[in-house]
């Protein structure tokens, strides 16, 4: 079909050049012989045969090379010769552009449409999924205010490393551990308040990259099913000893759905996190002992007595040292503690003082633990929680560390 944009006469052109390109281009424009008969008649009012142009065109171009051999001090007749070559090169790679660019949105498209088939399916399989049985210890009713902070949690990887293996079933065992050992500290310490601080990468996701697939014991959507589903259930066990308010930190990595080819934390709010977070707050909405405040933001913040504490998963994060700075800075607010996870192993780091307390950056361990990337480079930790004790006037004068492996 001829491209009545790409073969019209240019006001620039004479009826000689028009003619050189059309016929220069012929390829290119998807033009055969007689398509270019028709078009010169068109435009010259005359009726020669398509042979006419085509042995006309011919000798232009052995003209041309005649030219270009006798020639070679005028550098005026080459230079117009590559000009036309470039001419011809700009042509194909505007072709080759738009079919680039159609390729793209289909895949897009495609991705699309196959996530959408996937959760489907995924919600009808797990959807009489039962609960599993977390056991506890009996309840206490002293107060005292804490966070319990965990993170990394990578629900849906398995794996055996040098010092670690994970999988579902040992996932279950870490929470029931973190359950256990979570009340006995509540009747040791006389809590009656826990704020339970979920550092997120929950799952293991699969948008991050290819090398994730070898691991992964479910797909994408069911990672986040069970996870949920378990998670619920183990709040509500929880909050049988305590009263709880839970905090999902709705921004990280591996959970980011990176939508349309997007990079790291150019779309944050496209985040299973944030499936995950709504739906353990709709399932838990007329518990009065669990609160489930959804948050909007990557870095969030709560107050526990008179301390602010801000909270984020740490991949945005620059420089751990300044980062109670930068927050403040950026959220018009003081904060006396951050919270972050992302780095796989517990830390606390000192970055000031206030009246009465340190201000510092709490670093929560991973729940999953070291795996073979962290073996590589020689920098694994021990899976685990951490349970921070706060007291008005002194701010935080406890820490419990949870080895879970």
């Amino acid at each position: 079909m001829i491209d009545p944009i790409q073969t019209k006469r240019r006001p620039d052109e004479n009826l000689k050049e028009w003619k050189i390109r059309i016929c220069s281009n012929k390829d290119v424009y998807d033009l055969n012989w007689e398509e270019i008969k028709e078009l010169i008649n068109k435009e010259t009012g005359e009726n020669k045969g398509e042979s006419a142009y085509r042995k006309w065109f011919k000798n232009f171009i052995e003209g041309v090379e005649y030219q270009k051999e006798k020639s070679a001090d005028s550098n005026a007749a080459l230079i117009e010769l590559e000009i036309k070559k470039l001419e011809v090169m700009e042509e194909r790679k505007k072709l080759q552009a738009v079919k680039h660019e159609f390729h793209k949105e289909t895949r897009i498209k495609g991705r699309t449409e196959l996530l959408y088939e996937n959760v489907s399916q995924a919600i009808k399989e797990n959807g009489t999924l039962p609960p599993p049985l977390f056991q506890a210890l009996e309840k206490n009713e002293k107060k005292r205010a804490a966070v319990l902070g965990f993170g990394d949690e990578h629900f849906g990887k398995q794996f055996k490393s040098y010092n670690n293996e994970y999988n579902e079933q040992i996932y279950l065992e870490r929470m029931n551990q973190i359950l256990s050992e979570t009340i006995e500290y509540i009747k040791k310490e006389s809590l009656d308040e826990l704020v339970v601080l979920n550092g997120a990468d929950s799952v293991e996701g699969m948008a991050l990259r290819v090398s994730q697939l070898t691991a992964l014991q479910y797909g994408f959507i069911d990672q986040v099913i069970k996870y949920s589903r378990y998670k619920v259930e183990w709040l509500k066990e929880l909050s049988k000893y305590v009263k709880i308010k839970y905090i999902h930190i709705p921004s990280a990595n591996h959970t980011e759905l990176r939508l349309h080819n997007s990079s790291r934390l150019e779309m944050p709010k496209e985040d299973v996190e944030r499936i995950i977070a709504t739906y353990i707050h709709d399932m838990l909405k007329d518990n009065e002992r669990i609160e489930v405040p959804l948050q909007d933001e990557a870095i969030v913040d709560f107050k526990l007595l008179e301390f602010e504490i801000a909270a984020c998963h740490g991949h945005q994060l620059k420089n751990k040292k300044n980062a109670i700075r930068d927050i403040s800075q950026l959220k018009r607010k003081f904060y006396d503690y951050l919270y972050v996870s992302h780095f796989h192993h517990g830390n606390m780091l000192t970055v000031g003082e206030a009246a009465t307390h340190n201000i510092q950056v709490i670093q929560l361990p991973s729940v999953m633990g070291s795996d073979e990337y962290s073996d590589g480079l020689m920098a694994g930790a021990k899976a685990g929680a951490n349970l921070s004790i706060y007291e008005s006037g002194k701010g935080r004068v406890i820490q419990y560390d949870y080895i879970l492996n």
